[in-house]
Formats: C-alpha cells, structure tokens, sequence
C-alpha cells in the first residue's frame, strides 16, 4: 500500500530542514559580513587617516610618496597608483585585468574623488581591505592590506566560526533523520489503526447488508419448514392408517396398502425436497459470513451471484421485481470470495431499492456475468429510477445517499467502490434519469491451466 514511506519521510524532513536552514545560512553569511566589513573599517580608518593628514599638511606631494608612507604604515600591501585621469600608472599587481577589476570595485563603492575604505562583501581571511586615499591634482593611491594583517587571528577565528557551522549542520541533519523516523513510527501507529477501523467499517456494513435480508430469509426458511411439519403429521397419520390396514390385512384387499405406501413416498420427497431448500439457504447464508473468504483465490462468480440471488430473491419477489440471471462467465476471478459477495450484495439491495421506489411499469432486476481473457465482469441491471449526471458522480462518495432519512447510511456502494479496488478490480456505473442503471464490477481473471477459445 505505502512504497518507501521510511525514504519518503526522512526525505521530506530534509527538505524541510534544507528550506529552513538555507534562508537562515544566507542571513547568518549577510549579517557576519556586515559585522566583519564593520570591524575592518574600525580597524583601517586610523591609517586612512594618517593618509589624509599626511596630505592636508602637505607632508607628500606625490603618489608615489604618499605610497611610501603607506608601506612603512602597513608593510607587505599591494598597491596601485592611478593618475588624475584615472589611468594607472604604476602597481605591484602583475595581472592588469586584477589591477582594473579592484579599481573598479573602489571606485564603484566610493566613488572617484573621495578617500575612503573598501572592504569585500565576503570578507574571507585571505581577502584584502582597500584604503583609497585621493590626492587633488596628483591622483589617487590604492592601498591593500590583508585581513589578517588588520585583524590578527581572523584566520583562526573564520576556521572555528566554520567548524561550528559544519557541527550544527551535521546536528541538524541527524536531529531530521531522526525526527523523520519519530514521524515514520507515528504515521505507522496511525496506519495501523486506520486500516482496523477501516476493517471494522467493512465488516459493519457486510453484516448491515445481511441485516437487510434477514426477514426474507426467514420467511423462505419459515415455508418449507412448515410444509415438512405439515408432511410429518401427514406421514404419521399414515402410519396409524398403515399400523391399522396391516391388522386388517387377511381382511381388507394389498390395494389399499400399497396406496398408503406411495402417499407416504409421496410425502417423504416432499420433506427431502424442502429440507433440502433450507439447507441451501442456511449454506449459502454461512458463505456470506465466512470472514476467512477474505483472502484472494480463485472465485467462481457464477456461484457468488447464484447464492446472492438465492437470498435476494424473497426480498424481490415480495416488492413484485422480477429476478434474472445471465450467467456466461467461463474462467474464475482472482479475488476475495467475501468481498465479491459483499460487493455483489451491497449492489444489488440498490437496483431493488431502486426498482421498487420507481413507477415504471417494467420491474426488474438483471445479474449478469462475462469473462475474456484478462477480466471477469459482474453487471448488475436495473430499471429503477436512474441517476442525474451530477449524483452519478457522487455515488460513490461516503455517507452520500440518494435515499430517505432512515433507510440508508451512504457507505455501502463507496465500501463497494474500494473493495473492488482493494482486489484490483473497479466498480463503475452507467445510469440514466428514468432509464435505470448499470453497475459493473471488473475484476482480474486467475490464473488457469486453459482457457476456452473465444
């Protein structure tokens, strides 16, 4: 029923924690970047300032001076020298597509003619911090010094910032797994517990169904139990008759014995005859209840119906419904016995209902079977009230009835409806307003050894 429910939930779980945790990791990245670029601002605006002093005071008169300045200030910084045109002039970056893009970024952040500090949006231990000092009428000096040169430890810092990420990652991810399998086991109890309520539910209506014919079988049990009691005085009267002409027999004609004898045979058949209509009644009952048909085997339909009809048919012939079979089935159904039964039942009390609150003048209800090779059809006919488009599309919906208060729960044809699909079969419908209706239960054709040409 359920294919990989454990995967499925432990992928789920992740999904939800990647969704959750990317926003978070994206906020956590932004927020950090901002409090780092704010540290390296505090941390290089002294010597931004020094620069701009050395230029006010008109200690330095060149770039290239201003640069010197720079390095004592901050040793082992890359620098670049861009005249007042904004061409570089000189750099110790080889790469001049490097020299362009960083130039780019100050001037891009700050501006062209404004001293300022740059620091990278992502600001990695092995990035640099950019001090952008602008000397009027002489150009501007580019100089960068690593992060770590600005913030020592910043490397250490980074390392264990990470570290801690990756442990609250794999925690998270752990606390998922586990979560999805507490979700897993829940969701199973709760499986577990729909699937017998569903049982009980099934076995509720199976014994409703049956409800529904009990008096009929109970007057068909009730009539030929009362012709046997009526044919068993009758035979012991004549066994008084007989006890009476065998005393009298030197004196009465063998004529009248041998006429008491073939009353009595007459009689006898009689009873074997209705004990027999019992019989058949009270099996075909026991196989209806018979919880252990529920299990999927070969199902021959033709008996299903046979016996469905046999207790249905008192019901129709009280209501004045005429009662046919068409049997053509040739090969048996892969199902539950039981649930065919149930089906069949729940179907057919329906089309009687149906035909019986109809005013049409042709009354009756048709049980059909057909087979070919792959399904087994059961086709339930009536020429009942039919159904409008819009309750055919509801029917098998549960607790939806077409029925008065009282006399229907709603559940028997959407029980139908998924029996049929638990047995990998289907139950449709085909109705039309004042035209009757049509249900057809399809099921799988078992396995067998031949089957007849079609």
């Amino acid at each position: 029923m359920y294919i990989s429910s454990h995967n499925s939930f432990r992928w789920l779980a992740t999904r939800i924690f990647l969704i959750g945790i990317g926003p978070l990791f994206i906020l956590s990245v932004v927020l950090c970047s901002r409090v780092v670029q704010n540290f390296l601002d505090d941390a290089a605006a002294p010597a931004l300032r020094y620069a701009q002093a050395m230029v006010e005071n008109k200690e330095v008169h060149t770039t290239q001076e201003l640069r010197e300045k720079l390095s004592m200030l901050l040793p082992d910084g890359q620098w670049i020298i861009q005249n007042e045109s904004n061409e570089i002039t000189s750099s110790n970056i080889e790469d001049s597509a490097e020299q362009l893009r960083l130039v780019d970024a100050v001037h891009l952040q700050n501006g062209d003619h404004s001293s300022s500090i740059y620091a990278p949006k992502l600001p990695l231990p092995n990035s640099s911090v950019w001090l952008h000092v602008y000397m009027p009428e002489s150009g501007s000096v580019f100089y960068g010094v690593s992060i770590e040169s600005l913030l020592p430890g910043a490397t250490f810092s980074f390392g264990l910032c990470l570290t801690l990420f990756f442990s609250l990652l794999v925690t998270s991810i752990f606390n998922s797994v586990i979560f999805s399998s507490f979700v897993h086991e829940k969701l199973a109890q709760e499986t577990v517990l729909r699937e017998k309520l569903e049982q009980k539910l099934i076995e509720s209506n199976r014994l409703s169904a049956q409800t529904r014919v009990v008096a009929g079988i109970a007057h068909e049990i009730n009539t030929p139990l009362a012709i046997i009691i009526q044919e068993a005085g009758w035979v012991k009267e004549l066994l008084e008759d007989l006890q009476e002409h065998v005393e009298l027999l030197n004196k009465e004609p063998r004529k009248a014995l041998c006429a008491t004898f073939a009353e009595m045979d007459a009689s006898l058949n009689v009873m074997c005859k209705q004990g027999k209509r019992c019989a058949d009644i009270t099996h075909g009952l026991l196989r209806m209840s018979r919880k252990g048909a529920e299990n999927k085997a070969e199902v021959d339909v033709n008996v299903v119906v046979q016996d469905v009809m046999h207790l249905l048919q008192p019901k129709a012939l009280e209501l004045g419904i005429e009662f046919k079979s068409q049997i053509n089935a040739f090969v048996p159904a892969y199902a539950s016995s039981g649930h065919v039964q149930q089906i069949l039942l729940n179907i057919v009390n329906n089309a009687i209902d149906a035909v019986a609150a109809s005013n049409r003048e042709v009354r009756r209800v048709t049980v059909s079977t057909f087979s070919t090779k792959e399904t087994v059809l059961i086709r339930v006919t009536d020429t009942g009230v039919g159904l409008s488009l819009e309750l055919k599309n509801r029917i098998f919906e549960p607790f939806f009835t077409t029925k008065a208060a009282g006399h229907g729960t709603g559940l028997g044809l959407s029980i139908s409806h998924s029996l049929a699909r638990r047995n990998n079969g289907k139950l449709t419908v085909e109705s039309s307003p004042e035209k009757g209706s049509s249900f057809t239960l399809t099921l799988p054709v078992a396995e067998v050894d031949f089957l007849p040409a079609l």
